[in-house]
């Protein structure tokens, strides 16, 4: 078996061990255009049309791939190697009732609350019983990240790092955000990322991360990036925060920048299996309150101190209870607002593993000086 065929039956047997701790009868993935991670992660399909469904018997044999799109029937059946893909019709709802067993529990919808209640009245009325809510389950699932995945986003981590080193390398003094931003995009499409979500904000007083308006930038201004590259699925993104400057970085930027330094090393040290992901805002916030910035640890200025992406994604707050496992990936990002300076960003991605973590980001945590 290939090793996408190899990774696919292992995603499909935890998933089949999750729902063996529920009651459910089967599982039918719903994905759209907003939300197109589910039916990726089950099917290996990245979805083009506007809706596609794919249903996962409970006990063995491959899932069944509901699409919306006819003309798009050779590529989703190539890219998830499945032999039954089919074209939705007017009897999908009685194709789903079919497939599942009536003698077991009720089908988890991943994707419910996205559906009208016309479309899960159809298929409660085709299975003659009520469906349940299954996002929570294949989220979970998702949260551990198999070496297959991890190897996606070891990828997407050095795309980022080259789109960043591209866009310090072209800025100059009179050029728009925007004209930044497509170098550094091309620069990643062109490493083979299938999407990349960036964020660029240019000034002297920054509140916060913007996207690209058509500022243009000006001497001794501040760029402050948020760069994610993502490979095959959005769940297999990695970010980069970076700041740079146009010009020579003043004292006080690089006094103030080296809190951030700090916090970010600080908050690493801490990450292992076991540990309370609050932790790691514990410390980032213990460091700027030190430094005297408490103030400004917390809502409107900030709001979570790293988080993950897709499907499984997790967030870094002073209120998580969840404890970090071998296998998750995120972005830790102590970004911060400072008075003297306005916002400042740093961060990257790392995986935990069994002692520790694996920093994947490669550029340099300082202040890049552009354009000289």
């Amino acid at each position: 078996m290939s090793m996408i065929g190899d990774e696919m039956q292992s995603r499909w047997q935890r998933i089949r061990r999750a729902m063996n701790n529920t009651d459910m009868g089967g599982l039918l993935v719903f994905s759209d255009q907003a939300c197109p991670e589910p039916i990726h992660f089950l099917a290996n399909y990245t979805l083009v049309g506007e809706e596609a469904f794919c249903y996962l018997p409970p006990e063995e044999g491959p899932p069944v791939l509901f699409i919306s799109a006819a003309w798009d029937y050779e590529r989703a059946a190539t890219a998830s190697g499945l032999n039954d893909v089919r074209v939705m019709g007017r009897n999908f709802y009685r194709e789903v009732a079919d497939l599942m067993k009536k003698e077991r529990g009720p089908l988890g919808i991943v994707g419910r609350k996205n559906l009208t209640r016309a479309q899960i009245g159809a298929v409660e009325t085709a299975l003659g019983q009520k469906t349940v809510s299954a996002t929570r389950l294949l989220d979970d699932v998702a949260t551990i990240k198999s070496p297959y995945e991890l190897s996606f986003i070891r990828a997407a981590a050095r795309m980022a790092d080259a789109g960043f080193e591209k866009a310090v390398a072209i800025a100059r003094e009179g050029m728009a955000d925007y004209e930044i931003g497509a170098e550094l995009n091309y620069a990643i499409r062109d490493r083979g990322a299938t999407d990349n979500f960036q964020m660029l904000v240019i000034g002297k007083d920054n509140t916060g991360m913007l996207l690209p308006y058509g500022k243009k930038v000006e001497r001794g201004d501040l760029l402050l990036f948020e760069i994610t590259p993502a490979v095959g699925s959005v769940t297999y993104s990695a970010q980069v925060c970076k700041t740079a400057i146009l010009g020579k970085a003043p004292s006080l930027i690089r006094e103030k920048y080296a809190i951030l330094k700090e916090a970010l090393e600080a908050s690493l040290q801490v990450i292992k299996p076991g540990v309370r992901m609050s932790e790691v805002t514990r410390i980032e916030d213990e460091v700027f309150g030190k430094a005297g910035y408490g103030d400004y640890c917390r809502p409107p200025y900030m709001q979570q101190r790293g988080h993950g992406f897709g499907l499984g994604a997790i967030k870094l707050t002073a209120e998580g209870v969840q404890e970090f496992e071998e296998g998750m990936s995120f972005v830790v990002h102590p970004n911060q607002f400072i008075p003297e300076t306005g916002y400042l960003a740093l961060g990257e991605q790392v995986i935990v593993t069994a002692d520790g973590i694996e920093r994947l980001t490669r550029t340099e945590a300082d202040i890049y000086e552009c354009g000289i």
